[in-house]
């Protein structure tokens, strides 16, 4: 994707993934629009990227319009969103233990911001007219990809977003709007929190927040024919595509992209 003179927008901008990220994207020549529920935080990161920075809850799907709308008045456009926010909540992963207020939080933001977030970049992307080489990413987490038994809502949520993205994937090919997953082992993010060092005692490696930003250049730059592909970004290593075990039989002939009506 040719980003130099293009407009991304980046949620859960003001600090980690988010954060390293509109500062990797700004280097390359883009437009950046710094999205966070913290906005005050949200300006300091975009002041000196020459962006505008824009407080959201993401969970708030008429927030989440709002903050768009003000993105293409902002900037004059939209090719690039990069659905990054998210939380984890506080509960001892017992199920049975679970407070539902935490819940809904956590599937807010988590899932949600996802949903409502790629909802408004496909309808600002086509407002904006026919156009081709856009992109629309989505963090997810290695969580997304497996089983993760401290938070199983946090992992409710990003196998949300996995399956999310890669089935709208092959529905936007068509339009020209790449999709792509980003799937981060732990990285220092407020996501973390304060338990780095209990994580690193243990034997964990913790990757530093530009290391996940390389993957969502890496899925960027590829090919177009890629789309939908979930990009695992782990300590020490490139980038690389995650690869899902066709399920055989009749009941794939349903599925079948989509065509915008």
């Amino acid at each position: 994707m040719k980003l130099a003179g293009r407009v991304a927008l980046v949620t859960g901008g003001a600090s980690g993934i988010g954060r390293a990220t509109a500062v990797r994207l700004a280097a390359e020549g883009m437009r950046v629009c710094v999205v966070d529920i913290d906005g005050a935080a949200a300006e300091a990161v975009a002041g000196p990227l020459d962006g505008i920075g824009l407080r959201c809850d993401v969970a708030d799907p008429d927030q989440v319009d709002a903050t768009f709308a003000s993105c293409v008045a902002g900037l004059g456009g939209l090719d690039l969103a990069f659905l990054n926010a998210g939380i984890t909540i506080d509960w001892s992963g017992d199920i049975g233990a679970l407070d539902l207020a935490q819940y809904r939080r956590s599937v807010g933001v988590n899932l949600d911001g996802v949903v409502f977030g790629a909802r408004a970049a496909v309808r600002t992307m086509r407002a904006l007219g026919t156009g081709t080489d856009r992109a629309i990413l989505a963090t997810a987490s290695l969580a997304g990809l497996m089983p993760w038994h401290p938070d199983p809502v946090y992992s409710l949520g990003k196998h949300g977003v996995v399956g999310l993205m890669r089935s709208i994937a092959p529905n936007l090919a068509a339009e020209g709007i790449a999709v792509h997953t980003i799937c981060p082992g732990i990285t220092e993010t407020g996501v973390l929190g304060d338990r780095r060092s209990l994580v690193e005692r243990i034997g964990v490696p913790v990757m530093e927040p530009q290391a996940v930003a390389d993957a969502v250049m890496a899925a960027l730059a590829a090919p177009p024919e890629s789309t939908g592909t979930c990009w695992v970004a782990q300590h020490g290593k490139p980038a690389w595509a995650m690869e899902f075990a066709p399920v055989p039989g009749p009941d794939s002939r349903l599925n079948v992209p989509v065509r915008p009506r």
